[in-house]
């Protein structure tokens, strides 16, 4: 194996921040962490508004919810790529290779979280929110304050789970020219021509050390003051 050929400075520099520094491009590493991380926050926040409407008795909350979770988990997150990169421009709407990968993570994302939301809050004892009632707490207030805190500590290890899948089904951005860590990846074993063992290899190295990171960071979490500490300040 002829690792000097693939561990150059240029390619560490194309593989971290892709063609940063040259032509003011980001891509590689940085532009997975800017895609999962943010798909990551907005498939949260969406996945407990959607988790919470599934959870509810109300048909005009738990029947579009189901609609939505059903539709998404069936549904191949490449197909997904797909259809947000090349159907909006049918009806005129420009959207960038960005903006098509991040939608389609997100909506996927969100609806495995849903249903994470939902199992975590019917964990709940009905007691709870039984207590919260008869203090004169409305429904909203109710899931804000109580329900969710509670649910979300639940959880953390299924949240942590999902998370590190959002980090890696970024890989999928390549196929529609995104220059994401594995793009990059691919570009630089096309250049060698000699050396995808060890190309791969070094690409399978950073998502670990990234998904390790990601798994550790969500571990520090099920400290329930640290939790705590955390939620309250939103």
């Amino acid at each position: 194996m002829d690792w000097g050929r693939v561990w150059t400075a240029k390619n560490w520099e194309r593989l971290l921040v892709g063609n940063l520094y040259s032509t003011g491009e980001v891509g590689g590493l940085l532009l997975t962490l800017e895609i999962g991380l943010l798909s990551i926050i907005l498939a949260t926040v969406l996945g407990a508004v959607v988790g919470t409407m599934r959870h509810s008795s109300r048909v005009f909350l738990y029947v579009p919810a189901l609609i939505y979770i059903e539709i998404l988990r069936n549904v191949p997150l490449l197909i997904l790529v797909f259809w947000a990169y090349f159907v909006p421009p049918y009806f005129g709407i420009q959207t960038s290779k960005f903006a098509s990968v991040l939608l389609a993570l997100t909506l996927f994302t969100s609806a495995y979280i849903a249903e994470i939301v939902r199992g975590g809050i019917h964990a709940i004892p009905l007691g709870t929110t039984d207590a919260a009632r008869v203090l004169g707490l409305g429904w909203i207030q109710i899931q804000v304050r109580i329900v969710l805190p509670i649910a979300f500590y639940n959880m953390i290890p299924a949240l942590s789970g999902r998370y590190v899948v959002a980090i890696k089904n970024t890989s999928l951005a390549f196929l529609i020219g995104l220059s994401d860590l594995t793009e990059i990846g691919k570009q630089i074993s096309n250049l060698l021509m000699t050396s995808p063992v060890e190309v791969y290899a070094t690409l399978m190295l950073i998502y670990f050390v990234v998904n390790a990171l990601l798994s550790q960071g969500m571990r520090l979490l099920e400290n329930r003051r640290r939790f705590g500490k955390l939620f309250a300040r939103f």
